[in-house]
């Protein structure tokens, strides 16, 4: 069976968004930041904005 690839692939570049209320999101990069959502960190690698978004949540 072939693995198929999602938004939140490990392989695909990302964004951290921010809301009104503080919270933080994984988005991919390649898709539209949704309204009321601003971009804080990114396009970076996976990694990179999972990192951010544990760090934020502290």
């Amino acid at each position: 069976m072939t693995r198929q690839s999602g938004p939140f692939d490990p392989g695909h570049r990302h964004l951290v968004l921010e809301n009104s209320e503080r919270r933080l999101s994984l988005w991919p990069a390649w898709r539209a930041v949704p309204p009321g959502w601003e971009v804080r960190f990114g396009p970076a690698p996976h990694k990179e904005c999972v990192l951010r978004v544990e760090v934020g949540r502290r």
